[in-house]
């Protein structure tokens, strides 16, 4: 079952330890102990042990373990959308990725051109305990999981010391034990699908435990190019992480945990559309005009393929100190490296650009130390310094052919030009917060925290042989303060309601790749911070009798100084701005149900209602800006805002029958759906993902014997086929390409445990 309750760590506090040693009869006791509490702080279990932060407000959230969602071929955090309806992913490729949660977040939203790198993200995507900069530094897929948390809004802000006004990813990988694991799984499909991965876990010596895994994914292209014949779009990667936990004294111990990875892979959009304004098709015309091929659906007619190259490596050492009266000190660091080498060319048949590309070299060290009380009876607390630190590289070059390039762009300065830009970004972001836990009645509770960030960036940007640029060294220093208080009542031991504030700030940005400056001056290279107000009002309710459980929560945010992205049409570059204010506030609602026994249903629905309250400077949208006399820019205010869907949804269910003591059939559904939403920040309608939604389905054999664990399925993904896409960009003369979804794909799974 796909768990999206919290459940109560008030059973907990005093119960659980660091320790490894929990014994699984004491675990499902205290699993009962919370259940009957009601609805409120999260509990994470890693591997045998159980462990709790006392300090986790109430809020909206999904829940989902590891097992889960390797039974769902969820992979990725691109596919862990398909479960949580507040997040929406956009990765067009590795290093061009952002993330949302309901409708805030990366507001990267391009509209053409390329990737600016110096806007962090407002929604913090943590692996282990230690924070990654970059969305992109998950693209390669998960690995010996454990569990997956989805934080929807600004609530956990003085937690997680970081960018995180809009929410909050948490992943947690399996800590070894002295528990032997051995574990491998085999997954095969239709396209070249592929999945296959191994885990050896156990004790080396007498309180040292250790766990290497292996994990190998591909996707077989499913765009066909007419040019040469062959299918693009696929990718094939692996992912090696191996992990040390040390456990000298019951309150002591050590992790640390490496990981490599690297990624190949063939991204491909294909031509959406093509817009008539006026009567006239620009697109079309120039295509007939240079001989370029026109071709839609899952096809493309591409001379040069584009390649993306994708490697990152880290190792995480962290300490755990219960000492005297019950105090905690804990210290998580890393280092992290992350290189992508894209090679695109355009997506014509036609030669108007081949080799561009932006090389990317990333490297990010993180410190957080933090401080924790003892449960004492009427309060307790948690303080911590948190320092992350990142020095980003960009080499960036675009290709022109002689001849076809001028007369594509009808200006004969593009023939044979090669156009280079260099980015360099320095950010150090430092950060002490604190927040306290009290009880000043029985059935009632109340959290509230602050933090204070100092963010200190720096940069260069350079740009030769085209509108020739060079920004100097760039410098900017911010305070970034963030608030919040949460309040609980427990209405009764099975009801709980709560209300949640928040400030919080995000960090500002700096033009590292900006066409932009030449024109509006040196200021619009220094975007302000963006800053988001919210409350949430929800209630959290457990039914025994009708073997349900719900939670229902209302939200409204208030987002300022909006970050997003412009687009220079000389430079054909992408640059960074602040774009007034936007609401987003709607209801959602999720629920487990166990309507009869070993069924479970989970259904999880949001309703999301965004609107851009100040945005009267935006980019025109090309339906406008190819109008004969187009206006400098437009109004959009009152308007949606890109990339958030006003209905999300998913709906699992799932069914076992036991066959005898040592095996079972089982089978799942999955439905997930999402209504229409822009793609691109200018709310142009021909740039319109359509609503869509996928059905996916398994049916699965399960076998114990001699210790071990034997689990076989066969599945269907996109059950009807649909033709979807995933994101939509702009292109020239009124073209619209985007990334398509994966159609059906048939497969089956073999996994092991012994």
């Amino acid at each position: 079952m796909l768990t999206t309750t919290l459940l109560s760590t008030n059973a907990w506090s005093e119960q659980t330890s660091d320790s490894p040693e929990i014994s699984h009869k004491k675990l499902q006791k205290l699993t009962k102990q919370s259940s009957k509490r009601g609805a409120g702080e999260s509990v994470d279990v890693v591997g045998n042990r159980a462990t709790t932060d006392r300090q986790k407000p109430t809020s909206s959230s999904y829940h989902f373990t590891g097992k889960e969602l390797e039974s769902e071929r969820i992979n990725t955090i691109e596919d862990l959308q398909q479960l949580s309806p507040s997040l929406n992913v956009d990765a067009a490729d590795p290093f061009n990725s952002s993330i949302s949660i309901r409708g805030m977040g990366d507001g990267g939203g391009q509209t053409g051109g390329e990737a600016n790198v110096g806007m962090p993200s407002s929604v913090g995507l943590f692996l282990d305990g230690v924070y990654l900069s970059r969305p992109s530094m998950m693209a390669h897929g998960f690995n010996d999981l454990d569990s997956i948390d989805v934080y929807n809004g600004a609530t956990q802000g003085t937690l997680y010391p970081a960018n995180v006004t809009a929410g909050v990813i948490d992943i947690k990988t399996r800590v070894p034990t002295a528990t032997p694991r051995r574990e491998a799984f085999f997954s095969y499909g239709s396209y070249g699908y592929m999945r296959a991965s191994a885990l050896v876990s156990g004790k080396i010596l007498n309180n040292l435990y250790s766990s290497i895994s292996y994990n190998h994914t591909a996707q077989g292209g499913y765009i066909k190019n007419v040019r040469y014949g062959n299918n693009v779009n696929g990718y094939h990667g692996d992912s090696v992480r191996t992990q040390l936990y040390y456990t000298p004294t019951e309150n002591l111990n050590f992790r640390l945990i490496a990981d490599y990875s690297a990624e190949r892979e063939t991204p491909t959009p294909v031509l959406y559309k093509s817009i008539t304004v006026e009567g006239v098709n620009q697109f079309e015309n120039r295509s007939a005009a240079l001989g370029n091929h026109i071709i839609t659906g899952r096809a493309t007619d591409i001379d040069y393929q584009n390649y993306d190259t994708t490697q990152q490596l880290g190792v995480s050492p962290q300490i755990s100190w219960r000492f005297g009266g019950g105090w905690k000190l804990s210290s998580i660091s890393s280092f992290r490296y992350f290189y992508t080498n894209p090679v695109m060319s355009d997506p014509y048949s036609i030669n108007a650009y081949y080799n561009s590309g932006t090389n990317v070299r990333d490297r990010t060290w993180y410190e957080n130390i933090r401080f924790d009380s003892p449960h004492w009876k009427t309060i307790n607390f948690a303080t911590g310094f948190a320092y992350s630190g990142e020095s980003l590289n960009t080499n960036a070059i675009t290709q022109y052919s002689d001849g076809v390039s001028g007369a594509w762009y009808k200006s004969a300065s593009y023939n044979d030009l090669t156009v280079y830009r260099y980015g360099s970004l320095r950010d150090d972001y430092y950060s002490l917060y604190a927040q306290a836990t009290a009880h000043p009645l029985k059935k009632l509770t109340i959290k509230f925290g602050f933090r204070e960030g100092i963010d200190d960036k720096s940069g260069t940007f350079r740009r030769l042989n085209r509108n020739p640029f060079y920004s100097g060294i760039l410098s900017k220093t911010t305070a970034l303060p963030s608030a919040m208080v949460n309040i609980d009542y427990d209405l009764d031991i099975l009801t709980k309601f709560y209300v949640a504030l928040s400030y919080g700030k995000k960090a500002g940005a700096i033009n590292i790749s900006s066409g932009s400056a030449s024109k509006a001056g040196f200021d619009s290279l220094y975007i302000k911070p963006e800053t988001t107000e919210s409350i949430e009002v929800g209630l959290h309710k457990d039914i025994p009798i009708a073997n349900l459980d719900f939670k229902i929560d209302y939200f409204n945010a208030l987002v300022k100084n909006f970050q997003t992205q412009g687009y220079d049409t000389d430079s054909q570059q992408t640059y960074l701005t602040n774009a007034g204010n936007y609401r987003s506030r709607g209801v959602e609602y999720t629920m487990n149900w166990h309507p009869i026994k070993n069924l479970n249903i989970t259904p999880n629905v949001l309703y999301n209602d965004t609107k851009y309250l100040s945005y009267d400077s935006a980019r025109c949208a090309p339906e406008i800006s190819l109008q004969s006399h187009p206006p400098s820019s437009c109004n959009l205010n009152g308007r949606p805002v890109f990339r958030a869907p006003k209905v999300s949804l998913s709906v699992m269910g799932r069914y076992e029958h036991s066959l005898d003591d040592k095996s079972s059939l089982y089978a799942t559904v999955r439905y997930s759906y999402r209504t229409a939403t822009f793609a691109t920040v200018d709310n142009s309608l021909s740039a319109k993902i359509p609503a869509y939604g996928l059905l996916n389905f398994s049916l699965g054999y399960k076998l114990k014997i001699h210790g071990t664990s034997l689990d076989t399925s066969i599945w269907v993904n996109n059950v009807l086929d649909k033709t979807y896409y995933m994101s939509l960009r702009e292109g020239d003369y009124g073209s619209v390409f985007g990334w398509m979804g994966t159609p059906r794909i048939i497969g089956g799974s073999v996994g092991v445990h012994f």
